[in-house]
């Protein structure tokens, strides 16, 4: 369970996960890739809702696939992409566990198997992939951004305010579990870049980066990454051609009848 407010990811790992393993890309298709988030970032505040910031977070970003959405239609609402919307998927994640409880009125947190379940039964993604192991993490962020759920230590609360970094110290005690989004990977510095869900007075306006080698043994410690196929969204029919204008018809029909004429007289 959650031993800190903000933190809320839950870990479960089905085995039948290992079915829809995430391609890893030769090392020389690797690039470094920045995707750009369309929506501010969130703050799930003292609510263990982390798995559903991390889902809303993926669905206002941009990738290979589509640019990042500023709200979506559910149930014929639209509705804003927000913490009110990642709070509704956070309440379905919670439904979908394999844990007791649900949200509301449990914050129980939720798992980032949950969150990418609720995704799909709400016709936001059409399915989803597992990257287990970091050349995976880095050939996913070829096309988009990631969900990544690990432990949280207590040393990662406060970033370094010049580096952006955030400070994995093993020996720290682990504060709980936690659920992010990556949305960058830089290439030469071997780094990866998280967007939280703490607001944007956090890190460095709500983000960090963090350092290869800390983030592969942060996915050792039960660690996981979800990455969504998106449902497609329908292309918008042709607009249908206007009708002429009846002004132009006659005009034309006019004309059609002086050449006519011209023709049989000879003129």
């Amino acid at each position: 369970m959650p031993t800190h407010p903000p933190l809320g990811r839950r870990v479960e790992h089905d085995p039948r996960s290992l079915a829809y393993a995430h391609g890893v890309l030769p090392k020389t298709a690797i690039r470094s890739v920045d995707w750009t988030r369309r929506a501010p970032i969130f703050d799930q505040k003292t609510l263990g809702s982390c798995t559903g910031n991390a889902a809303a977070g993926l669905l206002c970003t941009d990738s290979a696939a589509r640019p990042g959405l500023t709200s979506v239609t559910l149930d014929g609402a639209v509705l804003p992409i927000d913490e009110g919307l990642a709070v509704k998927v956070y309440s379905l994640a919670t439904q979908l566990d394999q844990f007791e409880g649900a949200y509301p009125p449990d914050d129980t947190g939720s798992s980032g198997l949950g969150a990418a379940k609720a995704l799909k039964k709400l016709g936001l993604a059409s399915g989803y992939t597992h990257a287990f192991s970091l050349d995976a993490v880095k050939s996913a962020l070829q096309t988009g951004p990631v969900m990544v759920g690990t432990p949280w230590l207590e040393s990662m609360f406060d970033p370094d305010p010049k580096t952006g970094f955030v400070r994995v110290d093993r020996t720290s005690e682990t504060a709980g579990g936690h659920e992010y989004v990556i949305s960058a990977y830089n290439a030469s510095a071997e780094a990866f870049r998280i967007d939280n869900s703490w607001g944007d007075g956090w890190g460095i306006n709500g983000s960090i980066w963090i350092d290869e080698g800390d983030l592969r043994w942060l996915l050792s410690q039960q660690g996981d990454v979800t990455v969504p196929v998106w449902a497609t969204v329908p292309s918008p029919p042709p607009a249908p051609t206007p009708a002429p204008d009846p002004r132009l018809v006659e005009a034309l029909a006019l004309m059609q009848a002086w050449a006519h004429d011209l023709h049989v007289t000879g003129a």
